[in-house]
Parts: structure tokens; C-alpha cells; sequence
């Protein structure tokens, strides 16, 4: 392997301890920075794959806690009342590790997606006895808010 420069090392922890982003998404972002093409990269004798596979397994094994930030992010949006199906896109596009993310998903809304829908029909005023249209309507907000529809109807 190439000599590695302390440099991009130290952009790499500066970098994970300031976003906490995945694994995915640090090696996008040494890729980014420190490509042979740029500026950085001449510089710093430049960044291939196989030298941020190196940086991300050796040189921040015992910094990367991927499995507490995703838990810490996921209750985070469950305290704010977010829906499953939101809280799964939002950790897609950090390039989360998907099956993590399935996991840890299925562990903590066993129950809870259910009463986040009651909740949410409390707020909107449901009733059983509202016509057709407005429990259309009703429907729909909330699955424009990411909630599954199987389970909406479970509940009404």
C-alpha cells in the first residue's frame, strides 16, 4: 500500500466527528476531497479506494460506532413523531447500511407506529361517524406523512 498522508487521516476523524456519517458516505466524501485529479490530492499524493477502505477499517475502527449513531438517529425522529416510512428514507439517503437500519427499525416501532397513526387521528379530529369524504381526506394526510396504509386501516 502507498504511503498515506497524516493530512487526509486527520480530515477523515475531523470529518466523522463533526457529521457522524456513515461509512458509505465518508469514503464519498475522501473520494470528493482528495481525488488524484485536485488540487488536495496532488498534494496529498491523492486517495484511492483501497486507501479509504484502509483509513475507514484501521485508522477509525475505534472511533466509527455506525450501530449508536443510527440508534441515536432513529429515536431522535421517533421523538419527533416521524413515521417509519420517513424515518427509513431519511436513513437511505445518509447511505446508511440497509439491512442496520431494517433491524433496528423492526426493534423499535413494534408497537409504536400504531399509536404514532392514533395519535395522529386524534389530532386531525376522526371520528367513525365523519362522511366518506372527509375520511378520504383523512387517509390521505396520513399517508402523505409516510404511514402504511395496512395499518391506518387497522386502526379506523
Amino acid at each position: 500500500m502507498k504511503e498515506i498522508s497524516q493530512k487526509i487521516i486527520d480530515y477523515s476523524i475531523w470529518y466523522y466527528l463533526k457529521y457522524y456519517p456513515s461509512p458509505k458516505k465518508l469514503a464519498f466524501k475522501l473520494k470528493q476531497k482528495f481525488v488524484p485529479e485536485s488540487e488536495k490530492g496532488r498534494k496529498y499524493w491523492g486517495i484511492d479506494d483501497e486507501v479509504i477502505d484502509f483509513i475507514i477499517k484501521e485508522k477509525l475502527k475505534n472511533i466509527i460506532q455506525e450501530e449508536e449513531v443510527l440508534e441515536s438517529k432513529i429515536r431522535n425522529y421517533k421523538n419527533k413523531w416521524k413515521s417509519k416510512l420517513y424515518i427509513k428514507q431519511k436513513l437511505f439517503e445518509r447511505m446508511e447500511d440497509r439491512d442496520l437500519i431494517e433491524e433496528y427499525l423492526e426493534n423499535m416501532f413494534l408497537d409504536w407506529e400504531l399509536e404514532n397513526i392514533k395519535r395522529e387521528l386524534e389530532k386531525l379530529w376522526y371520528s367513525s361517524d365523519l362522511d366518506y369524504e372527509k375520511k378520504q381526506k383523512i387517509l390521505q394526510k396520513l399517508l402523505s406523512k409516510g404511514f402504511n396504509y395496512d395499518e391506518i386501516k387497522k386502526i379506523i
